[in-house]
């Protein structure tokens, strides 16, 4: 698998009214804004305030439907409160709702007008920082690509009698013998004398055209080897599952679970790690102490 460390500058101001976080705070205990990551699918990072029972905390967290590694060095501040402020040196996070942050104050002296947490009755707080994410890379195996040219020869023919549309009007044509061999569902839809029968043509709505063209181009035993990552690749195995095209479900199937095991081997050694410099912090700290007892008046 091929892997590449990547840096994400991330930013936020956030205006947000007394009124809001009073409401939010009563109903659920926090109040957040969040925005999503362009650089990794199904992500969004967010600011926090939350009530931890008389404290006042504001903290950066990440939404992600799949584990991710995020090693995030931020600053959040609060605004005129120039003198507080909270950075988060290469904190890790790597589970949903993983969120971290500092205390700001006590929760009667939030809302007090004497501390200036708040302008007009609005507080801006800013976010400034930068991530560092292991971009991962699915390595296609072999079996995906076929060695025959009749395949391409094929595909690359301007006879094709069935046309596969997708919600933004794009078309995929196939031949349907090689469709029908391919996947029972597509065969039942051709064969069942329907509309889609009637009039050659199918519209699929819950996949784009890169998913539909990638499962076709396997049909015809073209290698998709290159054109593959973690994401499309997801896609393409509820494709294949939806459409019964076994052989594709089997080797995106074999594919993903080598990839899992690999990413908690990861996660496992990172932890490792990680417990290991904690471990090391506090025998230091004792150390210190032991050494501060020998030292008379210091």
């Amino acid at each position: 698998m091929n892997s590449q460390i990547i840096e994400i500058p991330i930013s936020m101001r956030w205006k947000v009214s007394k009124a809001e976080i009073q409401k939010a705070i009563q109903d659920e205990d926090s109040i957040i804004k969040s925005f999503p990551l362009k650089e990794l699918n199904d992500t969004k990072y967010y600011l926090v305030i939350i009530r931890k029972i008389d404290e006042i905390v504001i903290g950066l967290g990440f939404k992600m439907q799949e584990p991710t590694l995020i090693k995030a060095k931020c600053k959040i501040s609060v605004v005129p409160v120039n003198n507080w402020k909270e950075e988060l040196c290469e904190r890790i996070f790597k589970e949903n709702e993983h969120c971290w942050g500092g205390t700001l104050c006590k929760y009667e002296e939030f809302y007090n007008p004497a501390n200036y947490f708040f302008i007009d009755d609005y507080i801006y707080i800013t976010l400034e920082g930068i991530l560092r994410v292991e971009k991962e890379q699915i390595c296609v195996q072999s079996k995906l690509k076929s060695p025959n040219n009749l395949g391409e020869l094929l595909y690359n023919r301007n006879d094709k009698d069935f046309d596969i549309f997708t919600e933004n009007g794009k078309c995929v044509k196939v031949h349907k013998l090689i469709i029908s061999a391919k996947s029972p569902v597509f065969e039942r839809m051709i064969l069942c004398g329907l509309k889609e029968s009637r009039e050659n043509k199918v519209l699929i709505t819950d996949f784009d055209f890169e998913i539909i063209e990638l499962a076709i181009k396997y049909c015809y035993g073209i290698s998709i080897a290159d054109k593959i990552n973690a994401s499309n690749g997801k896609k393409l195995l509820q494709f294949s599952d939806k459409y019964f095209i076994s052989d594709l479900k089997e080797s995106m199937e074999n594919i993903f679970d080598k990839e899992k095991v690999e990413h908690r081997k990861r996660i496992a050694g990172l932890e490792d790690r990680l417990a290991a410099f904690e471990l090391g912090v506090e025998k230091a700290d004792k150390l210190i102490t032991e050494l501060l007892k020998l030292v008379p008046n210091l």
